[in-house]
């Protein structure tokens, strides 16, 4: 099982998409975890449907910060997403040829340190 998280700053950039489908020809990631996409749903689908994954979720920025996408490809692995909050994404994930299983959380935390503390 291959996991990749990649903070773009930026989902909207055309290069995105470029390097995105790089990764998925030379990487092969059976989950592709992006941080601080800093684009709202609607735009989210219209991008998400270009990046070469059939499954994903996601959490929208607050603010034009932030915002968490989890992109999957239910090949070699089962997952399924738990819970969602402002801020992580539950999920269960299953390697098909292991039979292994793991609960991941993706957080993308807060940048300020007043913040942090109260989140944590």
């Amino acid at each position: 099982m291959k996991i990749l998280c990649w903070n773009v700053q930026g989902a909207k950039k055309f290069q995105l998409r470029l390097e995105v489908g790089f990764i998925n020809r030379i990487i092969r990631p059976d989950i592709l975890i992006l941080f601080e996409t800093m684009v709202n749903d609607h735009n989210a689908d219209s991008i998400i449907r270009n990046l070469g994954f059939s499954h994903y979720d996601m959490i929208p920025p607050e603010n034009h910060s932030g915002g968490i996408w989890c992109l999957w490809n239910p090949i070699n692995i089962y997952m399924s997403i738990l819970a969602k909050e402002s801020r992580p994404i539950h999920c269960h994930i299953k390697d098909n040829a292991t039979n292994k299983q793991c609960i991941s959380t993706t957080i993308y935390a807060p940048t300020q340190q007043h913040d942090k503390d109260a989140f944590w």
